[in-house]
Formats: structure tokens, C-alpha cells, sequence
């Protein structure tokens, strides 16, 4: 620890990791600061679409976990009776935050990282360069990227009044799971539910804490929900997040680059969570890359990664909030919405507004 790091990255989840992997492969030396360990269970949909397919499996390379993962070619709305079916081309695969994110950790560490865990950031300190303090530590580093999520003390901290939401999620072994990602919507959130396989499936929820605080009171919230819930045998000790809230994106702050969850949060139903963050922490790693070969300032490439940030990942996050927008509709527009749905050009077009964009 008695030595000047390249990069010192803030939080090994699928953000950090990424971009921890791809600066490392750089030829930088990478010190990669997790304040939990792993394994670990996560609130997440743990749904990976089909564009961070390619870059996942760029990341894990040697790993099966991909090869085995259960794929989902389908998805459906319920919502006030009604309800849509779309395919999902290409398909999109499940993957645990228990394996995926313990699949990363190794590949980080396996690529040359120097990856800490139990070493929960402070503070850290600007100037000639950053001093993290961690654990009981400093460490120092020429580029910091904060990978920490949305609501650590590291973040950029949201206004007082702000709409504010719970995440809840639990597994449950149910039999002959449908094979696509069902999304049920109720008045003050919704609840998503797909199959991990070998008769898993994941059940996770965003919800305003006056509707509902624990998962067992949102399965009751939406009645095809509630009657297919009664069926499910519980597998893991339901986990929760709060809170959740939305912010306009910000891609760095103090001069460290903001990734993942940290830079912006995506609204669960669209599905490309674990992609934003899997592309933000690459996008950011190769954008400090000139940096840190002493070839521009710090700061050419703070305005890089933004410049990418906002063409390639940011239009995803306003299409699902325009989206988003739709649920609050009154009910009689918001059945002929969903209905709509079901026109397979809309249901494309609905999926892929949602997708980063392809770098050129």
C-alpha cells in the first residue's frame, strides 16, 4: 500500500469491476477497493441484456458462467387487467449479483488487480494527486473512478423533497417457471419477476414506502402477481435498498469520474441496469487511458468520459423515464398503452429506446 497506484477505483460491483479490468488490461496498475465481500446478494433484476453480452464475456473470458446462464426471449406487462407480450431480440440472459458479481471480483484480481475487500472508503483528498482513506489506511493514486453507488458518502448527495423509493428482492423455487421477464405494475411500483434456472426464479421490486416496506407485502399488490406468488416456495431471506431516488446523470465530481449506480440510477423495469454499468466503467477506464500515459490533462479526459457518458448511455436513461412516465397515466390511457405493447414493432422499439448505444 506504501506506493502510487495508476487508478485507485471505488467499489468492485459490475461498474467497478469493469472498469478495474479493462485499466488493468491497459497495462495500468489498478488498486480495486471493496467495502463488502463476496459472495453477496444484491437488490437487483438480475437481468443482463443482450448488448452487454459481448463486453461481458470480454470481461469473463474463461468463465462458464455465460455459457450456463438461463436466457430470456420474452418479455410481459400486467398492469390494470391488461397485459402485453413482446419477444426480446436478442435474447437477454439471468445472472445472479451472487455469481456475477463474485465472477467479476476473480477476474479483477486475476488480471493483475491489486482488489481489496472489507476496505470501506472515507475520504478521499485532492491535489498533485488523490489520498484515499480506507480502512485504516491512505493510499494514493494518480485517477480515482467512484464506483461506490447511489447513495454512499462518496456520491453526489440529492436534494432535500426528492421522491424517494424502496427496493426489495427475494429468490423463491417455483415450478415450470414461464421463460420470460414478467413485469407486474400496481399503484405506487411495480415487481419483476424472471426465471434463474434450476427452478429459480428472481422477484424484485421498486416501491414507495407508503404502499409497501417488506416483499411479502408486494406480492399481494397486483392480483395475477398475488395468485402466482402463492405458488413459490422461498429460497433466500428477502434484502432491501432505500433509499432509491432519480437525479439528472453526473459523470464526475471532485475530479473523480462517477460510474454505475453513482452516476446516474436507471429505473429497474427497463432491464439494462447491470449493462449501464457494466459500459460506463469501460467507457470510463479508457477515457482516463491518455491520462494516465501522460499524453493530456486530467481533465481532457473528465470531459471525455462526460462527451461519452451522454452520446452512448444517457439517451437510454431518458427513454426510461419517458417510459416511466407512462405508468402514472390514468388508467384508462395506461391499459391503451400497454395494449399497444403488443404490436411487436412497438414492443422492439419500446425495449431498444432503453439500450446503450453502440460506440461507433
Amino acid at each position: 500500500m506504501n506506493k502510487m497506484f495508476d487508478l485507485a477505483v471505488i467499489g468492485a460491483g459490475p461498474a467497478g469491476s469493469s472498469a478495474a479490468i479493462t485499466a488493468r488490461r491497459l497495462g495500468f496498475d489498478v488498486l480495486l477497493l471493496e467495502a463488502g465481500s463476496f459472495p453477496r446478494h444484491k437488490v437487483c433484476g438480475e437481468f443482463v441484456s443482450a448488448e452487454a453480452l459481448d463486453l461481458l464475456s470480454n470481461l469473463l473470458p474463461s468463465s462458464l458462467l455465460l455459457r450456463d446462464s438461463q436466457r430470456v426471449a420474452k418479455a410481459r406487462i400486467f398492469v390494470d387487467g391488461s397485459h402485453a407480450e413482446f419477444p426480446i431480440i436478442p435474447a437477454a440472459a439471468s445472472l445472479t449479483r451472487f455469481d456475477l458479481d463474485l465472477a467479476l471480483w476473480q477476474a479483477a484480481s486475476g488480471a493483475g488487480c491489486s482488489a481489496l475487500s472489507g476496505m470501506r472508503v472515507k475520504d478521499v483528498q485532492t491535489g498533485n494527486h488523490f489520498v484515499l482513506a480506507a480502512g485504516n489506511q491512505q493510499v494514493a493514486a494518480r485517477a480515482v473512478i467512484n464506483a461506490s453507488g447511489r447513495w454512499s458518502n462518496l456520491g453526489a448527495h440529492q436534494s432535500a423533497g426528492a421522491e424517494q423509493w424502496i427496493g426489495v428482492k427475494g429468490h423463491f423455487y417455483e415450478t415450470d417457471a414461464p421463460d420470460s421477464c414478467d413485469l407486474y405494475f400496481f399503484e405506487g411500483g411495480y415487481c419483476g419477476v424472471q426465471p434463474l434456472g434450476n427452478g429459480l426464479v428472481n422477484a424484485a421490486a421498486m416501491v414507495k414506502p407508503e404502499v409497501a416496506r417488506n416483499l411479502s407485502d408486494v406480492l399481494a399488490l397486483n392480483p395475477e402477481l398475488e395468485r402466482r406468488a402463492q405458488r413459490w416456495t422461498s429460497a433466500m431471506p428477502a434484502v432491501s435498498t432505500a433509499p432509491l431516488f432519480f437525479r439528472a446523470p453526473k459523470t464526475s465530481r471532485e475530479n473523480m469520474l462517477l460510474v454505475g449506480d453513482a452516476a446516474a440510477f436507471l429505473d429497474p423495469f427497463a432491464g439494462d441496469g447491470i449493462s449501464i454499468a457494466l459500459h460506463s466503467g469501460r467507457l470510463a477506464a479508457l477515457a482516463l487511458a491518455p491520462y494516465l500515459r501522460g499524453e493530456s490533462p486530467l481533465q481532457a479526459s473528465i470531459e471525455t468520459y462526460d462527451r461519452c457518458y451522454r452520446q452512448l448511455i444517457q439517451p437510454a436513461l431518458s427513454s426510461a423515464r419517458r417510459l416511466r412516465r407512462l405508468i402514472r397515466m390514468p388508467r384508462i390511457l395506461r391499459s391503451t398503452a400497454v395494449s399497444l405493447l403488443n404490436v411487436p414493432a412497438i414492443g422492439r422499439a419500446a425495449v431498444s429506446s432503453t439500450r446503450v448505444r453502440k460506440a461507433s
